[in-house]
């Protein structure tokens, strides 16, 4: 067999440190693949094999590759991402026209089913979770994160954790799920995960130890003890949070502060529903074909947002068992039922506003390009006329809509810096305004 080339043997290094993902090496204007993963990728998206090794002689001993180019990548990767599989970037880290020798590269992300922030790879009204399962006997916990919105829950079960567990997994149906040993060993949790709800199954290893996993949940939520959390008496959950954590900083390699909230769920919060009742009752979609329409959903859902659409649909998967919780929420309802005229001038304002969730997540990644930012200081424009059509209602709940931050200073700060038709990729130059600094 031929000697490595220096670029050859930095790929196989890189590939070494990261086995179970397909590698886009990144070499000029496109990713490439090599070996296994090349035949791979050529078989999954109908891409052509090729080689660089046609002056040796012996078929057998040249190096299959395939690639595609960089500023169409993500098409390719969603439908890998689609299928199951995880994809590692690996960029170019210094400027190959200023680098002495080999280009220096490293991997700078991980793309896995849980943890797409790509609008092309989500569906706009859905939430995409990734989950954490720890299991210690009779006790056990979950933890669930939607990496594109910042969206952050945990749940502790004492006794009889596995049912509990297995109706959280049917009400959040994650994509895929990081398991503690025990978890992955029990063939209930392990069937539903990869049967039922067609998730990707991790091992986590000792991502799930106590002491690591709480160090971890109080540096992201910014607290001293996880008694400011309501987690003192909930260990299972702790260990849950801090190996989802240690998943996503493994795998994104980057600021995670918009998530920034983490919530507790517990039995008197929402009504816990297993699995088959959930289908039987057509909550989010129809028992014969799987699909939205027919269901309670989609009788319901005249929402005009992204963010309302995911909002309306935990609703409906999570309902309420407080009381107080229940009328605060029907108060608000009954208001706007009764009020025609407002109701009509708040649809108008929201038909004006896109998805700020993942908005912000794209931009707190660094992946937004100009036309996320136009597109956030847009919504944020709509922001004081929404507070202004609230400012005179009696409903507790839409005051406190009527109380936000209307981000003034964010939109005014991206209207002096981004043009008002920014290209699509920040490759293309031009996006920030003449003159600007």
């Amino acid at each position: 067999m031929a000697e490595l080339t220096p670029m050859k043997r930095q790929y196989y290094e890189i590939k070494q440190r990261n086995p179970d993902c397909l590698l886009f090496f990144r070499l000029g204007d496109f990713y490439e693949m090599f070996d296994d993963d090349a035949r791979l990728a050529a078989r999954e998206l109908d891409l052509t094999l090729t080689t660089r090794d046609r002056n040796v002689e012996d078929p057998a001993e040249r190096t299959p590759m395939c690639g595609v180019p960089y500023h169409s990548a993500e098409a390719y990767i969603g439908r890998l991402i689609a299928k199951g599989y995880k994809v590692a970037i690996c960029e170019q880290l210094e400027d190959p026209a200023l680098a002495k020798g080999l280009v220096d590269r490293d991997v700078i992300r991980i793309i896995t089913p849980g943890t797409v922030t790509e609008s092309s790879m989500l569906e706009e009204n859905k939430s995409n979770y990734l989950c954490a399962v720890y299991l210690s006997g009779q006790s056990g916990g979950t933890a669930f994160c939607d990496l594109s919105t910042g969206e952050f829950c945990a749940a502790n079960y004492p006794a009889d954790a596995v049912s509990h567990i297995l109706n959280e997994l049917g009400r959040f149906t994650p994509r895929e799920a990081v398991c503690a040993d025990a978890a992955a060993e029990n063939d209930d949790i392990r069937t539903f995960l990869t049967k039922r709800l067609g998730s990707l199954v991790e091992a986590g290893g000792d991502r799930f130890e106590y002491m690591a996993a709480a160090a971890r949940v109080c540096e992201q939520f910014g607290v001293q003890s996880t008694d400011e959390l309501g987690l003192g008496e909930a260990p299972a959950a702790v260990c849950a949070a801090g190996a989802l954590l240690a998943y996503l900083h493994e795998t994104q390699k980057c600021d995670l502060g918009h998530i920034r909230r983490l919530e507790l769920l517990g039995d008197d919060h929402y009504m816990e529903l297993d699995y088959t009742t959930r289908r039987n009752l057509e909550l989010t979609e129809n028992l014969r074909s799987g699909e939205k329409r027919g269901s309670l959903l989609w009788v319901l859902d005249k929402t005009k947002t992204p963010m309302g659409g995911r909002l309306l649909r935990a609703w409906v998967e999570r309902p309420l068992l407080s009381p107080v919780q229940i009328r605060r929420r029907l108060g608000a309802v009954e208001e706007l039922v009764g009020d025609n005229v407002l109701r009509g001038e708040l649809i108008r304002c929201l038909r004006e506003i896109g998805d700020m969730q993942r908005l912000v997540s794209r931009a707190v990644y660094g992946s937004a390009n100009g036309r996320d930012l136009h597109a956030l200081a847009l919504c944020c424009a709509q922001l004081p006329n929404l507070t202004a059509l609230l400012k005179d209602v009696h409903s507790a709940a839409l005051r406190d809509i009527a109380q936000m931050d209307t981000l003034a200073d964010l939109c005014a700060r991206i209207d002096r810096a981004i043009c008002d038709e920014p290209p699509f990729s920040v490759r293309e130059g031009g996006i920030l305004r003449t003159g600007y600094s």
